[in-house]
């Protein structure tokens, strides 16, 4: 009877651990780190972000789309788990041979620029963690390249 009462809490614990692990950043922060780069100019945005995949001009307006993905296999699976039944008690191990579905990130940003390399509009669609990461923080870009021509 004493395993169960220690096996709740670990297996309550472990449940928490994974539940929060899936949680995602949320969207304003995502379109905050994201708009922060209207402030900048395209070359900035280069730097940066890296090239962009493709770029186009239509009417003196320009595009350029950063697209990225990355795919993660899927892993076997154990699980651990335990019952009780009048004054008995059991603990049961299973194990999956075959993967689970894997993850799948994908995030497009295009910005939007004129002819004179003014940004003036910046769309996202995508998995919001995976756009999140992507992106640089421009306040800590700024703040790096500040302390840099401080030194």
């Amino acid at each position: 009877m004493a395993n169960i009462n220690i096996l709740r809490p670990i297996s309550l614990i472990i449940g928490l651990v994974f539940i929060s692990a899936c949680t995602s950043i949320p969207l304003s922060q995502v379109n905050d780190r994201l708009n922060a780069w209207k402030a900048s100019d395209i070359k900035e945005v280069i730097k940066y972000w890296g090239v962009p995949s493709r770029s186009q001009q239509i009417n003196g307006v320009s595009y350029a789309e950063w697209i990225n993905k990355e795919s993660e296999p899927g892993n076997t699976s154990v699980s651990i788990g335990s019952g009780t039944r009048s004054r008995h008690s059991s603990v049961g191990i299973g194990f999956t041979l075959f993967d689970i579905g894997g993850t799948e990130d994908l995030c497009s940003r295009t910005v939007t620029y004129q002819e004179d390399g003014t940004i003036t509009e910046i769309v996202w669609k995508g998995t919001q963690n995976f756009c999140f990461e992507l992106t640089p923080d421009r306040a800590e870009v700024l703040a790096a390249r500040k302390a840099i021509m401080e030194e």
